[in-house]
């Protein structure tokens, strides 16, 4: 359907109220949620939102119907955020939290895993900027959806920060990841991802980083010989709601969909898990060898990075608090 079409239908759907009839016979109000987000059938943060719409849709009695529009058909990440501040859609999952705080908990080494992540969005040192995205842009985040941690491919092996001397490596053109690989002595290349296939393959770059359902999906585990398993960070994507829809729910309903964002994520992290054991078994019967690298050293040569940035973003308080949370034994 024709992206233009499909945003004036939707846009049409939220003039429209309905009433449907309840088990007794009473009218009751429904609502509808459109879902966009950049994943694709098949990725676990798509499970994640094939979950929360079950939940949602069986708790409500179908008084809540949720249609989900994966691989960006709405239109990029930025075109999505637009459509959400306007209401022209309800929710969107994606890599742009639409704040800075929140972005920069991505600094290498600062979370310990995805559910660290959202340890620090529901402390105390996050209600100021939940209460920002709120009260500005309109937008409240519900939860993530976790990716898997971060790791290096490359044609040589890397154990230690010394062996990335030179490196080129593929980033995203982001400063944080940019600064990680310069603090590491590599050589950061900024590259479109549509771009990184044939990179790898003439050589234009040496290696690249990201998740390792990213690598398997995009095929780039065919041009490179090794997985490093640096674990370098952990950069989940958010679940948003526009909150004026948020608000118009029913007190009961508003429960619902935050308890379906949290078990979408329980169930996406599952899935993210069961999934990586089989793409690690098929790369490594395609030639692919995975290393595992002295963290400690990758964690030191990066600590004025996560300082830097940290101290800039959120004051030393807040980012010591920060540090605390991220790296703390959870229950």
């Amino acid at each position: 359907m024709n992206r233009l079409i499909l945003i004036i239908i939707l846009g049409v759907s939220i003039l429209m109220s309905a009433c449907t009839q309840d088990a007794s016979g009473e009218e009751s109000e429904s609502f509808n949620i459109s879902y966009s987000t950049w994943a694709n059938e098949g990725e676990p943060a798509f499970d994640g939102m094939k979950k929360f719409k079950e939940i949602v849709e069986r708790e409500t009695d179908g008084n809540i119907t949720v249609d989900l529009y994966p691989g960006n058909q709405l239109g990029s990440t930025i075109e999505q955020m637009e459509q959400l501040k306007l209401g022209i859609i309800e929710m969107m999952s994606s890599g742009d939290p639409g704040l800075d705080e929140i972005e920069y908990l991505s600094l290498p080494y600062l979370m310990a895993s995805n559910n660290h992540w959202t340890a620090v969005l529901e402390s105390d040192v996050a209600q100021e900027w939940n209460d920002e995205l709120i009260n500005v842009q309109g937008v409240r985040t519900l939860d993530i959806l976790p990716r898997g941690v971060r790791v290096i491919s490359s044609n040589i092996e890397i154990v230690n920060p010394e062996d990335t001397n030179g490196f080129k490596i593929r980033t995203p053109a982001v400063d944080y990841y940019v600064q990680t690989f310069e603090a590491l002595g590599a050589n950061p290349t900024p590259m479109d991802m549509g771009e990184l296939y044939s990179g790898l393959q003439t050589g234009v770059v040496e290696g690249q980083e990201n998740p390792l359902e990213t690598i398997y999906s995009s095929g780039l585990h065919e041009v490179q010989r090794y997985i490093i398993n640096s674990n370098h960070m952990f950069k989940p994507a958010f679940v948003s709601i526009n909150e004026e829809f948020f608000q118009s729910l029913p007190e009961e309903y508003r429960d619902i969909v935050e308890k379906a964002a949290d078990e979408g994520r329980e169930y996406a992290q599952e899935q993210l898990e069961l999934g990586e054991e089989e793409m690690i078994k098929i790369m490594e019967e395609s030639g692919v060898t995975f290393l595992d690298p002295d963290i400690e050293a990758f964690k030191e040569a990066t600590q004025s990075v996560r300082d830097s940035l940290g101290f800039k973003i959120w004051g030393e308080e807040d980012y010591r608090k920060i540090v605390e949370i991220g790296q703390s034994e959870l229950d």
